[in-house]
């Protein structure tokens, strides 16, 4: 077994001078004696340069780098190293082709995504836009026009998800000289065309220090950039849907609420559903909205809320269409004449298909217990007027990467369109249950590698999320496969705080209850080691943005815990978030209220920065940052390392890695993000003595 250093030796860490400060918030006061590393100056670049180089030094000397990057770079196949490989878009259809981003079959993996025509889902077509060649330029989304004969996209730069909005003729891949000013920010609010392709709604705004703010937008295909947002009071994001046969609209919070609705083409909003704190994420059928809400219902239910409803905030006179159950349910689909309703049991995806009147039809029969891609936002599950009948989807497994498939209702038969290309040999999938602090059932599923001997404790990887009531479901790990390959085990955790078991599942580790999340997680890692499957010398944490901060609440709440944790893109200052735009919106939505001194002295329980202690033998740590990065700046990073490499107890490393040209990971192109993942894997496997093995392919 390995131990928590490598050398026993304390690494030399670039020196770090202190301030006299203190960050007051909310009447309450804390130390900051690294408040000078949140400037953006010429000692701060020296100073992260040189963390670099301390990094780089610690992975770089381990023999099997070169080995793991090639392992990787197979794991990922045709997608990126980024933690995004979990929201790969399924082709969407209009006119009548389909459109798709395509990183072409192998070994030629492109650098970035190609925005790709063709016939079928998958298969040859007509590249529109090649964005490898033209600097540092990657595709964040696309949404076609209905008609096809356009597409409108966000095109980030230098790994910014901070994107432009351009329109290319369908054709011939030309950009139309429409000049659109406003930024856009990653995938999450695509824009949504009207039915006669004349012009779409997006979602763009400010993100300066005092405010973020999205609001939607306007643009007339060759007309004027609009210069007003939609005059609407809406919450600091929204977006809006379209109905396919073109007379209704539907403005939506981005935490999915149909606020306003207007008749096409006027565009005169008026309330439609406000007021509840509740999810109500739909489609527009006809003269109704038709949606999956958690109102009376945490595991979802499916109403129908007509748009002459007197009285459409009153959740009294809304419709059911289909009562709540056992299952979670999450978007639904109009396709045809039917409702494709996708959820999942027990954190594993399911998808159903009812008539418009709710009666259940058939259960479509999924590939394998795994995931759908995550439809975050309500418009990811429209379907324009012409979309044939049949539901296509991107599904991936634990042990299998995502392939591309097709259900025809009805057919009872799910066609591959493109098949998994990466395998785990021999590796196991179980659905395992941890008790928490609190007495609650806690689920994850655990990957066991092939040939692993059951009577040995396993180098052990928990990943998790936790959060933004969004689900951390079963589903194919990217590069972590490298890990599982390698002999390791994984896990993937379900905690409370994700949507993953229903929306009181989400709150009950939001706010004040975001500790049960933590405590969730504590309880799984306990649960492993009791059982068997590794030893607190063995087990190892990882998770990205909201799973950042949880992984720096791991490493300082429980570090005997661990042999090792990697924080990769995190906020390791939830306090100090008052100071930034972006970050200060995500921790009033998910951990407290900034303006509230109880609340603000929860956070610095929970905050990584406020909790490091002298003397205290912390475990091994990773943390990665993208220096471009506007949810999770490197500012609320950097502070955290320096106090705590100067901390006595340990004699673990301690090491950052900020990444230039990297910033949340969507726009990361395929061979930086495969750097970033190699770079903190090797890390993690140099640590629990572990060498690199290739997964199958093809």
């Amino acid at each position: 077994m390995v131990g928590r250093s490598i050398s026993g030796e304390r690494l030399n860490y670039p020196a770090a001078r202190t301030v006299d400060v203190q960050d007051t918030v909310a009447g309450v006061s804390f130390p900051d004696p690294y408040r000078w590393l949140e400037e953006d100056s010429g000692e701060t670049e020296a100073w992260q340069a040189a963390q670099n180089s301390l990094t780089d030094a610690f992975v770089e000397e381990w023999p099997h780098l070169t080995a793991l990057r090639a392992v990787v770079d197979r794991c990922v196949a045709d997608g990126t190293g980024s933690p995004n490989w979990m929201i790969e878009p399924a082709p969407r259809f209009a006119g009548d082709r389909w459109f798709r981003l395509d990183r072409l079959p192998e070994p030629d993996y492109p650098e970035r995504a190609v925005l790709v025509a063709s016939a079928a889902p998958d298969g040859p077509g007509t590249v529109l836009y090649d964005p490898n060649g033209d600097g540092t330029r990657s595709i964040a989304w696309f949404a076609p026009s209905p008609d096809g004969r356009l597409v409108v996209l966000g095109v980030c730069e230098d790994g910014s998800e901070l994107g432009e909005i351009w329109l290319l003729d369908a054709e011939t891949g030309d950009r139309l000289p429409d000049r659109i000013p406003h930024r856009t920010m990653g995938p999450m609010v695509v824009p949504q065309w009207l039915p006669d392709s004349s012009g779409f709604f997006y979602t763009a705004g400010d993100l300066s220090s005092e405010s973020f703010t999205f609001r939607p937008y306007f643009h007339q295909v060759g007309g004027e950039p609009a210069t007003e947002p939609e005059p609407v009071d809406v919450p600091p994001a929204a977006t809006v849907q379209v109905a396919a046969d073109g007379k209704h609209a539907i403005m939506t919070a981005v935490w999915p609420l149909p606020q306003y609705v207007c008749e096409l083409p006027r565009r005169t909003w008026r309330p439609f559903v406000q007021g509840l704190d509740a999810s109500v994420a739909g489609v527009i059928d006809g003269d109704r909205y038709v949606a999956v809400t958690n109102h009376g219902a945490p595991r979802g239910r499916i109403v129908a809320i007509p748009f002459d409803a007197p009285a459409p905030s009153d959740p009294a006179t809304w419709q059911e269409l289909v009562p709540e159950s056992g299952r979670v349910l999450g978007q639904v689909r109009l396709i045809g004449d039917r409702l494709v309703v996708t959820g999942s049991v027990d954190a594993e995806a399911r998808a159903w298909v009812f008539d418009r009147d709710g009666h259940e039809l058939e259960e479509v029969p999924l590939p394998g217990r795994g995931a759908l891609p995550l439809d975050v936002m309500p418009n990811a599950a429209l379907t324009p007027d012409g979309h044939p009948d049949e539901f296509v989807f991107v599904f991936s497994t634990p042990i299998s990467s995502p392939g591309l498939y097709r259900y025809r209702p009805g057919s009872g038969r799910v066609d591959t369109l493109r098949a998994p290309r990466v395998h785990l040999p021999g590796a196991t999938v179980t659905l395992r249950w941890a008790r928490s602090a609190d007495g609650t059932g806690v689920p994850y599923h655990l990957v066991r590698p092939g040939g692993a001997d059951a009577t040995e404790p396993l180098p052990t990887l928990i990943t998790a999320y936790g959060g933004g009531r969004v689900a951390w479901p079963a589903q194919f790990p990217g590069p972590v496969a490298a890990f599982v390959a390698a002999g390791g085990a994984l896990v993937i955790s379900h905690q409370r705080g994700g949507s993953d078991l229903g929306s009181d599942w989400a709150d009950a580790g939001r706010l004040k209850n975001k500790q049960n999340s933590y405590d969730d997680l504590y309880a799984i890692a306990e649960h492993l080691i009791a059982t068997g499957t590794t030893a607190p010398d063995r087990l190892a944490v990882t998770g990205w943005s909201n799973g950042g901060i949880m992984a720096g609440a791991a490493f300082t709440q429980r570090p005997e815990l661990w042999a090792a944790v990697v924080a990769q893109c995190p906020i390791l200052d939830l306090v100090g978030t008052h100071r930034h735009a972006y970050p200060r919106f995500a921790v009033m939505a998910e951990f407290g209220d900034l303006d509230d001194a109880d609340d603000v002295s929860r956070l610095a329980t929970m905050s990584a920065y406020q909790l490091v202690e002298q003397g205290v033998a912390y475990p091994a740590l990773y943390v990665h940052a993208g220096n471009a990065d506007v949810a999770c700046p490197p500012a609320l990073v950097r502070k955290f390392v320096a106090r705590l490499q100067a901390t006595t107890g340990t004699t673990a490393p301690v090491l950052l890695r900020g990444w230039d040209r990297a910033g949340h990971g969507i726009a990361t192109s395929r061979s930086d993000g495969v750097t970033h993942a190699t770079h903190w894997l090797a890390f993690l496997m140099r640590l629990l003595g572990m060498k690199p093995s290739s997964p199958a392919t093809g």
